[in-house]
């Protein structure tokens, strides 16, 4: 396989439900992406203490890791909680304040890129210089429902239009690039006693592109509640319709990828386009990392993480040479 394209690492994030469970450590969790291309991306508040700050304590225990295991840091997860206090939303000043020390933890553990959640979008000028003064990317993710035509995507594309900085672009997440709902979250629905009447409907809407609000006034009129709504709304919450070939439009901006994934069945996501995501991604030259990104049911995380890193070089191996 050719080097001259993208390099595919993994999210600790992939390994939520061992480390949750106590079945591994982050030292685990760390030797086992050095078995999957070698790249690892960390999630803020999930994966160290004292969150939003990075202690001495981390940084030292990380750094030993990352030489030890041969890693390469690729993207710091942080977080725009602007909910976090009861009655307020946080203000623009703390927003700025609160995500300063998250760049600086990044830049101190090594990692080149920062994912940004689009609510810091009002303060993102305010944090360049900071960007700038620890070199560091940061990069909108575009989780669904920021799917790529979406009115705030184009937006945040707008933006960074505007800004011009080499310090502030996008990462897309394959989930914005599905076919269909996987068969997981539709079990889900059901196991949690919703009628086979609703759920039928609320796939039919989903595939028909119908935008959230709608389909939750028509759902209700069909008899769904609010309890039952809940359990089918992340249907439009994780699973977009955008094409890959729209990545067309963004390839200059794009500074890291999340390699989103639900299953792999006889060696293919069957719910994400991925040859098509792959093929777009080569076309558009990028060179960066993809975090392989494990967000389905309860199974043996490493295996299936391993699958989707295979696909994808399956996929890559077939572009490079066409």
């Amino acid at each position: 396989m050719s080097t001259n394209t993208f390099r595919v690492g993994v999210t600790l994030h992939s390994f939520t439900n061992e480390y949750c469970s106590f079945q591994w450590s982050f030292e685990d969790m760390m030797q086992r992406a050095a078995l999957l291309g070698g790249g690892v991306e960390i999630v803020g508040p999930a994966h160290h203490r004292g969150f939003p700050e990075v202690t001495e304590e981390f940084e030292r225990a990380f750094k030993s890791s990352v030489e030890r295991n041969g890693l390469t840091p690729t993207s710091y997860g942080s977080y725009a909680d602007p909910f976090m206090l009861p009655g307020r939303d946080l203000t623009h000043d703390e927003l700025v304040e609160y995500t300063i020390p998250q760049l600086k933890g990044a830049a101190r553990l090594g990692f080149p890129v920062v994912r940004l959640q689009y609510f810091v979008h009002p303060v993102a000028e305010r944090l360049l210089p900071y960007a700038e003064k620890y070199n560091l990317k940061m990069g909108y993710e575009l989780h669904t429902p920021l799917m790529i035509e979406a009115p705030l995507t184009q937006a945040l594309i707008a933006q960074v239009e505007r800004l011009s900085s080499p310090h502030l672009g996008l990462i897309p997440d394959a989930g914005i690039f599905t076919r269909s709902i996987p068969k997981f979250r539709i079990e889900g629905a059901r196991r949690a006693g919703v009628s086979e009447q609703l759920l039928q409907r609320a796939v039919e809407l989903w595939k028909a592109k119908v935008e959230l609000n709608q389909a939750r006034a028509e759902l209700k009129l069909l008899g769904a509640d609010d309890r039952t709504f809940v359990t089918m709304e992340i249907f439009w919450g994780s699973f977009g319709h955008s094409d890959p070939a729209s990545l067309a439009r963004i390839m200059p901006f794009i500074v890291h990828t999340h390699g989103k994934f639900f299953s792999i069945v006889n060696g293919d996501e069957p719910d994400v386009r991925y040859e098509e995501h792959v093929k777009a991604l080569i076309a558009g030259g990028y060179k960066g990392w993809m975090s392989s990104e494990y967000e389905g049911p309860d199974t043996d995380s490493f295996e299936v993480v391993k699958a989707h890193q295979a696909m994808v070089h399956r996929y890559i191996a077939k572009y490079v040479k066409s």
